[in-house]
């Protein structure tokens, strides 16, 4: 069994679906489909009846790929609200924002939904706004910038 701890988590186990090699780095483990994994973390999380702690608030937000500002306007409480689940200054999420959070990762995982492409365009202008990807390749042995 692998501990998958990458993933923000401290409870996740893995059974199958990696693989572990030695390099002269030492050991290294492939995960299978991150984002399926990742898909059915989130749906067991959300189909849970207990109440979402740090972690899993601070999960389901970046697989949004929301930031604390934006989740915080989608569940209409301040961004401090959101910093406080995350870092669990406060003792659970509220019922109601439990609640709603659950439903807009529900609904973003479903292919061709308003809300995911609602939360898709967020996203983008997010990234558009506060920058974007740097990319990097290779030429002559020496690493350079590039164009995207």
């Amino acid at each position: 069994m692998y501990h998958y701890v990458e993933c923000g988590l401290s409870n996740v186990w893995l059974s199958n679906g990696y693989q572990t090699e030695n390099t002269a780095y030492g050991e290294v483990v492939s995960i299978h489909d991150v984002p399926g994994l990742h898909k059915a973390i989130g749906m067991n999380m959300i189909k849970t009846r207990s109440s979402l702690n740090a972690d899993e608030v601070r999960f389901l937000r970046t697989e949004m790929d929301l930031s604390q500002v934006q989740l915080a306007q989608m569940l209409d409480v301040a961004e401090s609200t959101v910093r406080n689940w995350e870092s669990a200054r406060v003792s659970g999420i509220p019922g109601p924002s439990d609640r709603l959070l659950r439903l807009l990762y529900a609904e973003f995982v479903e292919e061709g939904t308003e809300i995911r492409r609602l939360i898709e365009e967020i996203s983008r202008l997010n990234r558009q706004v506060y920058g974007s990807r740097t990319y990097f390749g290779e030429d002559g042995g020496q690493w350079h910038t590039r164009a995207a």
